[in-house]
């Protein structure tokens, strides 16, 4: 994927899509017992982020699945879920967070609070 800003804010807009999707479709949002306080939650969101991220070619740095495509020429930095504790527990602050970076820094960036839509977008320039 080339760095084009606007480009990249619509890819992240489709990874945060996917993510409240896949965690608008769990049923049990508890602890996935696969690291401590790592919830479903984490991993469903994690899961449909990596599909569109992997699929566009770019880096990924997420916090719930390490680091993949390091070498890319734009690697986006995620959170799936901040606030997994809060989404368990039916709290309505719980957000997706994801940045864009390139060799020259910050390129992207996207929150997006889960529950409410809610939404928070920048781009270089």
């Amino acid at each position: 994927m080339t760095a084009d800003g606007e480009a990249v804010l619509d890819l992240l807009d489709e990874a945060a899509a996917a993510i409240a999707t896949a965690v608008d479709a769990l049923d049990d949002r508890g602890l996935a017992g696969t690291k401590p306080w790592q919830y479903r939650t984490d991993l469903a969101a994690d899961a449909a982020a990596a599909e569109v991220l992997d699929g566009a070619g770019v880096g990924v740095l997420s916090e719930e699945s390490g680091l993949r495509n390091a070498d890319a020429e734009v690697v986006v930095v995620l959170d799936p879920v901040d606030g997994s504790t809060n989404a368990a527990r039916g709290v309505p602050w719980f957000a997706t967070s994801l940045c864009a970076v390139d060799a020259v820094g910050p390129l992207a960036a996207l929150v997006v609070n889960l529950a409410t839509g809610e939404r928070f977008d920048a781009v270089r320039g």
